[in-house]
């Protein structure tokens, strides 16, 4: 991002005045929703690894071999759930790692009280993270193959569910049931930062309701992979 912004600098890009190169991106605590909000696009990546591994025990019915051998629906879930919790913490961790050492060095201060402002962030990246994925398993149980789960989750999360948020803010104008979407839920738990730098106002916190919706949706998603995997047949 340093790189990035030294080059739009150099190009004689400019944000209503100001020079890229002068923004205070690392400065803490800024650098906390920043860099947050930018590392949640990762999770389609991480989201297809989970799509795959899922997916991949019903092909090679390796799931069926192992809940013939003794494994129990519940060992298998928490497994899989290892895996997801696995990947979103190390993310958290890497966020928190980059972030430190880039507001030591590009930052323009440094005080304790400020670097641990807004660290709220990262574990708001966490649940994003977790519930994002908990989601994305379930599409892979409901279909059990990888390219068919893929293609559902993108069309969903990228298509779908945001012309229906459109539309309902069209019809009725920011509707109750647009927070309770499960796509918008996990994104609204790290709004868009980068306008404050052209002096507009923005969201610098995490609400309590998104991450308590998102919680739920956490819920829901791995109570219905459990009944999934022991109910479905998993041949």
């Amino acid at each position: 991002m340093k790189l990035l912004l030294s080059w739009m600098a150099d190009s004689g890009a400019e944000f209503e005045g100001i020079s890229p190169d002068i923004i205070p991106f690392y400065n803490f605590p800024d650098v906390w929703q920043n860099l947050t909000y930018l590392a949640s696009y990762i999770k389609f990546f991480l989201a297809f690894i989970v799509i795959i591994s899922v997916t991949n025990e019903y092909s090679y019915r390796t799931i069926r071999q192992n809940i013939i051998d003794g494994m129990s629906p519940t060992e298998f879930l928490l497994a899989k759930q290892s895996m997801i919790f696995g990947f979103s913490l190390f993310n958290m961790v890497v966020i928190g790692i980059a972030g430190t050492l880039m507001g030591l060095f590009y930052g323009s201060s440094f005080s304790f009280g400020m670097y641990f402002t807004d660290m709220e962030f990262l574990l708001a990246h966490f649940l994003e993270l977790v519930t994002f994925l908990n989601l994305a398993m379930l599409i892979s149980i409901l279909l059990k193959k990888a390219g068919f789960a893929i293609i559902a989750l993108c069309f969903y999360a990228i298509f779908l569910e945001p012309a229906l948020v459109a539309f309902l803010n069209y019809k009725f104008d920011d509707h109750w049931l647009i927070t309770i979407f499960p796509i918008h839920a996990v994104n609204n738990l790290i709004e868009v930062p980068f306008q404050r730098y052209v002096f507009m106002e923005i969201q610098d916190y995490v609400k309590i309701s998104s991450a308590l919706i998102a919680i739920a949706w956490l819920t829901i998603s791995i109570a219905l992979n459990y009944v999934l995997i022991a109910k479905r047949d998993v041949g």
